[in-house]
């Protein structure tokens, strides 16, 4: 899916009959954007139709070598703490369009992928109109269904054997195997480019 930018949306939305029955509470709800900086940033949609970033400036703090070396941090865990400092909203010139989108669940199985279009002129609001809206499975359904399945095949013959052959090495086994091959199979791409330069 790649990155995204989330956007709050405070005044009244153009919500079609179906949307109007659902009880969610829009002007909190988190729509998603592909349209902006693409960095995982919060903008907001003013009552009057203006554009704002929420910029939150942090101090970030490093592990210490001795630190390093005692809790040995993931290499994605680059920073023991991140502070907060302060929060500003700050308006965005942006003129153009901002394709909008999220997901409502409505029931336990259904759901709707919902897509506004908003025109921008200059950090202003002009229009934002329904672009698209579609039923789908809910994520609740979803991960029932991709459990069951997972359950399913689990329970399969050939699965069970391996669970049980694993006790006695089984992965290991095939690991050593997998690795002598490629070690073969470097020997032998070592002998092939041998012959493509001498011969």
């Amino acid at each position: 899916m790649g990155m995204f930018d989330s956007v709050y949306i405070k005044r009244d939305l153009p919500l079609s009959e179906e949307l109007k029955q659902v009880s969610v509470d829009w002007k909190n709800l988190e729509f998603q954007t592909k349209d902006l900086e693409n960095c995982l940033l919060v903008y907001i949609i003013t009552e009057d139709g203006t554009l704002l970033e929420k910029v939150v400036e942090r101090e970030y703090i490093p592990y210490t070598e001795e630190e390093k070396k005692k809790i040995k941090p993931k290499p994605w865990n680059i920073w023991k703490e991140v502070i907060n400092k302060s929060e500003e909203l700050k308006p965005i010139s942006h003129h153009g369009i901002i394709d909008l989108y999220c997901i409502v669940d409505y029931t336990e199985d259904d759901a709707y992928w919902i897509e506004f279009r908003s025109h921008f002129s200059y950090g202003r609001l002009d229009k934002i109109e329904l672009l698209r809206l579609s039923k789908q499975e809910s994520s609740k359904a979803n991960s029932r269904k991709w459990k069951k399945a997972a359950e399913l095949e689990e329970k399969k013959l050939w699965n069970r054997t391996k669970k049980f052959l694993n006790y006695f090495g089984w992965n290991k086994f095939w690991r050593k195997v997998s690795n002598i091959c490629y070690k073969i199979s470097k020997v032998f791409g070592n002998i092939q480019i041998f012959i493509i330069r001498y011969f």
